[in-house]
């Protein structure tokens, strides 16, 4: 019996996914910080019994990795500490400071992999990749190796909240890694932008953001000349990167913004001592200005000796003339070298409205879709006061990860295809690492990168520049979740090569469930789906508990023992006594619980 015959648990698929959406979307009501209680609460869907909010720190955990596993927890609770939240703040510092944490099985498994890209310099990768035009395989893999190396670090990494960050950021400075120009060095971006400085300093970041190839690359300011300025970079620099389309003024006269306090700057000319309290287009345009000359080596006419890929400031490429930008006036010609972009940078990063964008964002990404006012006013506070720390962000999410908004929400956000994704594969135990085949041919991975790129949420290949979208709204759609639930259906029985018949799964659901219970006798279908309602959620919620142990139970007793160790039919009565696939099955319908997609 094949994944279809999920079908026949549901009414419909259409009640089915309009209902996930629905139960997905309601957050819980109540507080989930009660250590050794489970709190109920209201699926809001007809019909439906409620369900019970994990305890707590399987909660937490759930929003701060790719998914709980009972190893994680384990360790967890091997933390100093006199209860969970002492344990808690442990493990936020531990996390917090990646570099403490040993990673050597990860490592292992990347060193193993056969990736040769991940440790190539950026002039290597534009030697090597970029200027390879005649052999699309060679040209994109350090995208695909960097794709193949974000999944295995979700899967396997003891670094998880590190992760997590880093995909915070690649969605903020999204670039379209798929990119035919951006692909080739995408390893650069990724290990020497993003994951260098993802939980360093946001001014730092900002400038290492400016000038990577990448984005030079993604979003044209390696051609932006004098006049002729290119004003993609320096829009989307401010509307989503800085201080936010929420304070867009439109295209109206700067002098016409109303001003806001503080200020650190001394040379304003609109709001002396102060901020105008937005951007209007013509701060676009003087930003655009501000970053001419700021370009790669890509072999330019002018200058075809220089094609390495790297950043460099061309002085006669330039815009030299005086610029207001967001009531902060740049003088002419005396100014250093890229000195005009530096001052947009931190004018930018001193405006309190991006403080509160970046707060915002790193809450909603932590906490869930409308996090309150006084968590974000905290965690923007935060972001001044510790404006020139090198650990500036790493102060923030300790903010935000040690309040009691994060401790006490749960259900106020979904997990997205792709988190959820690597949590299902954590939680069964999946043993996948990506990579390409003798013939240069991604078969596996592609596979299973087809996947989710059908979920709509495959690693860097979102193409406009807003990155992907973090609320619920965005992936709770009846199109969206059908195929994410079709992807965590198959999970269970995917396998390392559909092209050979006796390919193993990524995830042995029968030899880990014999392993759990050595004992034929002890194997009901309430055992069974108990365990890995454990292995999955970290506690038993229902409706999924009991409906998947119906499910796997089909016309045995209940105290009946389920046969696991073959497929067998009673020749009398027809009666099947236990199909491996029907157990790969009843795993599968726990993850098309809606309490499996919250966080």
């Amino acid at each position: 019996m094949g994944i279809e015959s999920i079908g026949g648990m549901m009414s419909s698929r259409r009640n089915l996914l309009t209902g996930l959406a629905t139960a997905i979307g309601r957050p819980s009501t109540v507080s989930m910080h009660r250590p050794g209680k489970d709190v109920l609460f209201d699926m809001s869907k007809a019909g439906e019994a409620p369900s019970a909010v994990p305890p707590d720190r399987i909660g937490w955990l759930n929003k701060t990795t790719y998914g709980f596993t009972t190893a994680d927890d384990a360790a967890f609770n091997a933390l100093p500490g006199a209860n969970n939240d002492a344990k808690w703040t442990a493990w936020v510092a531990q996390q917090l400071s990646p570099t403490t944490i040993s990673d050597s099985a990860c490592d292992t498994r990347l060193a193993a992999a056969g990736y040769t890209t991940l440790g190539k310099t950026l002039q290597q990768l534009w030697s090597g990749h970029e200027q390879v035009t005649n052999n699309s395989f060679v040209r994109m893999l350090p995208i695909n190796e960097t794709e193949a190396a974000t999944i295995v670090r979700a899967l396997y990494s003891k670094r998880q909240l590190f992760e997590r960050v880093a995909n915070f950021w690649h969605d903020h400075f999204n670039v379209f890694g798929w990119d035919y120009d951006c692909g080739p060095v995408f390893v650069h971006y990724d290990r020497d932008v993003i994951r260098a400085n993802a939980l360093g300093n946001f001014r730092t970041l900002l400038e290492a953001v400016a000038t990577s190839t990448a984005m030079q690359i993604y979003l044209d300011n390696k051609s932006s000349r004098g006049a002729d300025f290119n004003e993609n970079f320096a829009r989307e620099m401010i509307e989503l990167h800085t201080l936010g389309v929420e304070n867009y003024f439109g295209p109206t006269d700067p002098f016409s913004v109303p001003c806001v306090n503080p200020s650190v700057l001394e040379t304003e000319v609109i709001c002396p001592g102060s901020f105008p309290a937005g951007y209007v287009d013509n701060d676009v345009y003087e930003a655009a200005a501000s970053l001419t000359g700021w370009t790669i080596k890509d072999g330019y006419w002018q200058y075809p000796d220089d094609d390495d890929g790297t950043f460099l400031y061309r002085p006669d490429w330039h815009d030299r003339r005086n610029k207001i930008f967001n009531g902060l006036y740049i003088p002419p010609d005396n100014q250093p070298a890229m000195q005009d972009g530096r001052d947009v940078f931190d004018r930018l990063v001193a405006h309190p409205g991006t403080a509160k964008h970046i707060a915002t964002k790193l809450c909603r990404r932590f906490v869930g879709d409308t996090p309150s006012a006084a968590l974000v006013a905290s965690v923007a506070q935060d972001f001044t006061t510790y404006i020139s720390a090198p650990d500036q962000i790493k102060r923030m999410l300790q903010t935000i990860l040690l309040s009691n908004e994060f401790k006490q929400t749960w259900g106020a956000g979904m997990k997205r295809p792709f988190e959820a994704t690597m949590g299902a594969l954590r939680a069964i135990g999946g043993n996948y690492t990506p990579q390409p085949d003798n013939t240069n041919n991604w078969t596996t991975s592609e596979e299973f990168s087809n996947y989710l790129q059908q979920t709509g949420h495959r690693p860097f290949y979102w193409g406009p520049p807003n990155g992907y979208p973090d609320r619920q709204g965005a992936w709770s759609s009846t199109g969206t979740l059908a195929m994410t639930m079709k992807t965590l259906a198959r999970l269970p029985e995917f396998t390392v090569n559909r092209n050979v018949s006796n390919s193993p799964y990524l995830a042995d659901i029968l030899g880990q469930t014999q392993a759990a219970f050595p004992t034929a006798s002890t194997r009901t279908a309430a055992t069974i789906m108990g365990y890995w309602c454990d292995r999955i959620f970290g506690y038993r919620p229902e409706p999924a508990y009991g409906v998947a142990t119906q499910f796997l139970r089909q016309n045995a007793t209940a105290s009946e023992a389920i046969n696991i160790d073959a497929d067998t039919w009673n020749g009398n009565s027809l009666k099947l006594h236990y199909s491996q696939q029907r157990l790969r099955s009843a795993v599968s319908l726990l993850f098309l619980n809606p309490d499996f997609l919250r966080r």
